[in-house]
């Protein structure tokens, strides 16, 4: 027969089991808990051994590197542990940020790396900075552009002085009588089509903008009053040809004036007025030879 202290140490055996048994099922539901977080985590886990190793990949490290986490297991890390572009396995090229953190794996010193593929993201910010920059309906830089490189082009001139620099001010001739006959959509037709045959007949250097309504303007760096007339000309016989949009044809005409510096300290909106001028002094001109 047990006696007491036996009894004691028994109930003491079982308890102590019954703790050992508690811990690892709460142990197993914490690793499964772990796991299940890991596993629906949206970023990249991967851990790599100090040998270059994956030891560990979760299944979004493994969609975006173009494997299974089977797969990825063993193989040398191959992609950078920087925030940079980075190759899948099918070639691929994607857009990654990495955050690489020390940690340890089984005991050992491993690296911990959070990849997130933001090749969308990248492609929405440069899709916005795009829209931010250039003319919805011709898809030529907008004011705001044209702007900023003419204050650039103005800083070369600094650097370098002597350069000539030209801008030259476009107005499509009728377009408000275009818009009220035909509608907007013919409008915006021939404000596309402009916008092709002017930038046909400039060098790849020159910036070709759209300021808005029926108003174009040209940028020409290392171009004299000489060569400013040449691309007015230019830009003007590249309206000789009827336009045929939304099944209408329409003889559309341009009217284009030219101001052209070597002052460096110019102010761009000054030369603007000054094409502006100009081109309005070309329309005047060409009104008066139509009704001869």
């Amino acid at each position: 027969m047990a006696t007491d202290e036996e009894r004691r140490r028994e109930e003491e055996r079982i308890g102590l089991r019954q703790e050992v048994s508690d811990l690892r099922a709460r142990l197993a539901a914490a690793e499964s808990h772990f796991h299940g977080v890991v596993e629906a985590s949206t970023d990249g886990i991967v851990v790599v051994n100090r040998e270059g190793v994956v030891v560990f990949a979760n299944a979004a490290a493994a969609a975006m590197l173009g494997d299974t986490p089977t797969q990825l297991i063993g193989k040398q890390a191959s992609f950078p542990m920087a925030s940079t572009a980075t190759r899948r396995a099918d070639h691929e090229v994607f857009r990654a940020e990495l955050r690489v953190l020390s940690t340890d794996w089984e005991g050992q010193p491993a690296v911990l790396a959070l990849l997130r593929d933001v090749t969308e993201q990248n492609l929405a910010d440069a899709e916005m900075a795009y829209r931010a920059t250039h003319d919805p309906v011709t898809g030529l830089p907008n004011r705001y552009l044209f702007d900023d490189r003419l204050r650039q082009a103005l800083a070369r001139d600094r650097r370098e002085p002597k350069r000539t620099l030209a801008i030259l001010f476009c107005d499509i001739d009728g377009l408000k009588s275009i818009n009220d006959r035909h509608g907007h959509a013919v409008g915006d037709a021939v404000l596309v089509e402009a916008a092709r045959r002017i930038a046909s007949v400039i060098r790849p250097s020159d910036t070709a903008a759209h300021l808005g309504g029926d108003e174009f303007v040209l940028l020409c760096e290392d171009v004299d009053d000489a060569g400013a007339a040449a691309v007015a000309a230019r830009v003007t016989d590249a309206f000789d040809d009827p336009m045929e949009v939304e099944g209408v044809e329409l003889v559309v005409g341009i009217s284009v004036g030219a101001a052209v510096t070597t002052d460096p300290d110019a102010a761009p909106a000054d030369l603007l007025t000054e094409a502006d001028h100009a081109m309005y002094r070309i329309k005047q001109r060409r009104r008066r030879e139509t009704f001869r």
